[in-house]
C-alpha cells in the first residue's frame, strides 16, 4: 500500500513538473526562429524565459509569503498564477515583437503550444492525485471524466496548433491554440464552480482567464493585420 501510494505521488510530481519543464521546452522549440542564433541555443534561451514567467507565477504565493516573512501564510503552488503571469508576458512580448518589426505571431503560436502542453500534463497530474473532479455534469460529456476530456480537447487543439504551424501561418495557430486553451479553462472552471472572483492577483481563483483573454485579443489583432496586409497587397 505505501509503495502504491509512494508511486502516484512520483507519478503526479512528475506530471506537474513536466508541465512546466515540456511546456517550457515547446515554446523554446517554436519561437527559437525569433532570435538571430543558431536554433538549440535560441530554443534553450526562450524554453528558459517561458519556464522564468511560468513558474515565477506558479510560485507567487510562496514568493509573497517569503516576501512578507509570514511562516504561517498558506503558500500552495498556483496553477492560476504561471498561467496568467506566462499569459501576461506573451501578450506584451508579442505587441513589442511586432512594434520592432518581429513575428509576433510566431511568438504567441508558440505560447499557445506551450500552454496547451503545460496543461496537459498538469491534468495528467490531477488524475494521478485524484483532483479537480467535476462538481457539476457537463452536458454531453456527463458520463465522462472531465480531466479525461480536457486532456483529449487539449491534444486535439495541439493538433489544430501544429497543423497551422505546418502551413506557415502562425497567426491561425495562435488563434486555435489560445481561442482553444481558453475555451477549455472557460468550461472547466464552469463545471468545478469555480469562477473568477476577488482581487486581480496571480494567485486568485480563475484569475488566468483574464491573461488569456489579452493575450487572444492581441492574437486576434495580429491576424487581422496581416489578413489586411493581404487583400492591400
Amino acid at each position: 500500500m505505501v509503495g502504491y501510494v509512494a508511486t502516484r505521488t512520483g507519478r503526479t510530481l512528475g506530471y506537474r513538473l513536466g508541465s512546466a519543464v515540456i511546456g517550457a521546452a515547446s515554446f523554446g522549440l517554436v519561437a527559437a526562429p525569433l532570435l538571430p542564433l543558431s536554433y538549440l541555443p535560441a530554443a534553450v534561451i526562450l524554453a528558459f524565459l517561458y519556464g522564468f514567467f511560468f513558474l515565477g507565477g506558479a510560485g507567487y504565493r510562496i514568493l509573497t509569503a517569503v516576501t512578507r516573512r509570514d511562516a504561517g501564510a498558506p503558500a500552495p503552488v498556483s496553477w492560476t498564477g504561471g498561467a496568467a503571469a506566462s499569459a501576461l508576458a506573451a501578450a506584451l512580448a508579442g505587441v513589442a515583437l511586432t512594434l520592432a518589426s518581429g513575428d509576433g505571431a510566431l511568438l504567441l503560436a508558440a505560447y499557445a503550444v506551450g500552454a496547451n502542453v503545460s496543461y496537459a500534463f498538469a491534468k495528467l497530474g490531477c488524475l494521478e492525485a485524484g483532483c479537480c473532479a467535476a462538481a457539476r455534469p457537463v452536458p454531453l460529456l456527463a458520463r465522462l471524466d472531465l480531466r479525461v476530456a480536457e486532456v483529449a480537447a487539449t491534444l486535439a487543439i495541439l493538433a489544430l496548433a501544429g497543423g497551422g504551424l505546418a502551413a506557415g501561418l502562425p497567426a491561425a495557430a495562435a488563434l486555435a491554440g489560445i481561442g482553444g486553451h481558453l475555451l477549455v479553462r472557460i468550461v472547466s472552471r464552469w463545471a468545478r464552480d469555480r469562477r473568477p472572483r476577488g482581487v486581480l492577483t496571480l494567485s486568485g481563483t480563475g484569475q488566468e482567464l483574464i491573461p488569456l483573454l489579452a493575450v487572444l485579443g492581441v492574437a486576434m489583432g495580429l491576424a487581422l493585420s496581416g489578413a489586411w496586409s493581404s487583400l492591400v497587397r
